[in-house]
């Protein structure tokens, strides 16, 4: 299944990038795949499935996001 349209970013490439121990937000997910935030309507998956594979005490505490930075200028 595709997560991210604007990449082309599959579930399964999603999660072996969320698997790397040097992956530790959702920003790092599609660095790791050479691409990089777009039109964003893809994050709250992203996010859900980083948490999921990650473990969410891990990766963040109850109530916070993920931290994440958009490809835009700069």
């Amino acid at each position: 299944m595709i997560v991210c349209v604007c990449n082309a970013l599959s579930e399964s490439r999603c999660r072996e990038a969320a698997c790397r121990p040097e992956c530790k937000t959702v920003g790092c997910v599609y660095r790791l795949q050479g691409a990089r935030v777009r039109c964003g309507r893809c994050l709250p998956h992203m996010q859900a499935l980083l948490e999921e594979v990650r473990g969410v005490a891990g990766s963040a505490g109850p109530g916070e996001e993920l931290p994440v930075r958009t490809g835009g200028p700069g």
